[in-house]
């Protein structure tokens, strides 16, 4: 194969791989990466309403409208006399901030997620430390896992106890509690909790929501970060070691808060499972003509080994007779001395030829005339008796004359 076209295939290979890798490293990258959005909480969730909120270790409330890139407001809850938020939960429509107050009550504050209208402070008869909200209750739960449950919209608080207390309950969807067991095993039931709690397989950690995919997300004992839809997998969180996760069911969006912060504070986000259609058909047209390049240089290149194989079976064909025949490069030359020194001898051997033929008639003269005597003495001597000498003279003399006359014409 010619180098020149050797070149060209590798100059657009090397172009077409530059892109694809260009496309990884940005787009595709961007997409499993953790976005560091700007702020310090304690936790932040999502609401299908358009607005993330959440609160820091100094009980101050924030909200953000999606897409949130750090520009928070600081929600103003002066008139409820906050001392200390203990936990805050969202759903479509409204956020539930649980919180202590300067006098020490307990109370439950209801807002809606735009930060905009009414908001309604509930009363918990107990001691509760976490919220959670499913579609058709409020669920309180205390450090002993103590549950209430409180059916919306609890303008009326009218809690309900159940008496589950072997398991905690870490997280909530529209139609399922989530929680853990004393061994760390992953438990669900309905948001009633009157069916018996169930394993979720093997898993062992909090989980803390569930995609609209179905996919499980939570946090195992060594604060590692997992993902779970039939098998457990780890969750990619940039080597950061999360605190709280929580899930937006609806968007699959993840909200993390870690215990060290990044660049710009301690909360990332990212989408649960991120959509690579458009990154795909970006890169698969470029890697089918990465594949076709390859292809056409195999081709080029079997076609080359063909021509090149034939070459190499002509030549060994014709070493084989040179070696044969001892054809070299001066054959040519040889041949036309050979071919004139074989006329040369075929010359010589017809002028021989001639030469014998010239004498043939003498020889056969002599012959003849050596039967004719040897007859005359076989058959004369006895009835010529000395006079056959005589005769045999005139004879030769006779044969030797027609000889030489026949010789000479």
């Amino acid at each position: 194969m010619k180098k020149n076209n050797m070149a060209t295939f590798q100059t657009e290979y090397e172009t077409s791989t530059n892109a694809i890798d260009s496309i990884v490293t940005t787009q595709l990258s961007s997409v499993l990466n953790w976005l560091n959005v700007p702020g310090t909480l304690v936790k932040a969730s999502s609401s299908a309403a358009g607005f993330v909120w959440g609160y820091n270790g100094s009980s101050m409330v924030y909200t953000c409208q999606l897409p949130c890139t750090g520009n928070w407001t600081q929600v103003d809850l002066t008139q409820y006399q906050v001392s200390n938020i203990l936990d805050l939960t969202t759903d479509e429509t409204n956020v539930y901030i649980l919180y202590t107050n300067v006098a020490g009550a307990l109370g439950l504050l209801v807002t809606p997620a735009s930060n905009q209208g009414t908001r309604t402070t509930l009363s918990v008869p107990f001691a509760a430390t976490t919220i959670f909200s499913t579609h058709t209750y409020i669920w309180a739960q205390d450090g002993s896992n103590n549950k209430q449950r409180c059916a919306k919209p609890c303008s009326m608080p009218n809690w309900q106890s159940a008496t589950d207390t072997s398991v905690t309950i870490t997280s909530s969807d529209d139609t399922t509690l989530y929680g853990k067991d004393a061994t760390g095993q992953a438990m669900q039931t309905n948001e009633t909790l009157q069916s018996p709690w169930q394993p979720i397989g093997d898993v062992k950690g909090t989980i803390y929501g569930k995609g609209s995919d179905g996919t499980l997300y939570g946090i195992d004992s060594k604060q590692t970060a997992f993902q779970y839809n039939g098998k457990v997998s780890p969750l990619y969180t940039n080597g950061l070691d999360p605190t709280n996760l929580t899930v937006d069911t609806q968007s699959s969006q993840l909200w993390m808060t870690t215990a060290t912060p990044g660049e710009t504070g301690n909360v990332f986000t990212r989408v649960g499972k991120p959509d690579y259609s458009t990154i795909m058909n970006s890169i698969s047209p470029l890697d089918i003509q990465r594949d076709r390049i390859v292809d056409t240089v195999e081709s080029r290149y079997e076609r080359q080994t063909d021509v090149m194989t034939v070459n190499k079976q002509t030549q060994d064909v014709v070493s084989f007779f040179k070696k044969m025949f001892h054809i070299d490069g001066d054959t040519s030359k040889k041949a036309t001395n050979q071919a004139g020194h074989l006329n040369e001898n075929i010359r010589e051997a017809q002028k021989q030829l001639d030469q014998i033929q010239n004498v043939e008639p003498i020889i056969l003269g002599v012959i003849i005339l050596l039967v004719v005597l040897t007859f005359l003495y076989m058959f004369g001597s006895g009835l010529l008796g000395s006079y056959v000498h005589v005769i045999a003279v005139v004879v030769i003399g006779a044969g030797v004359a027609l000889i030489v006359n026949f010789s000479t014409k």
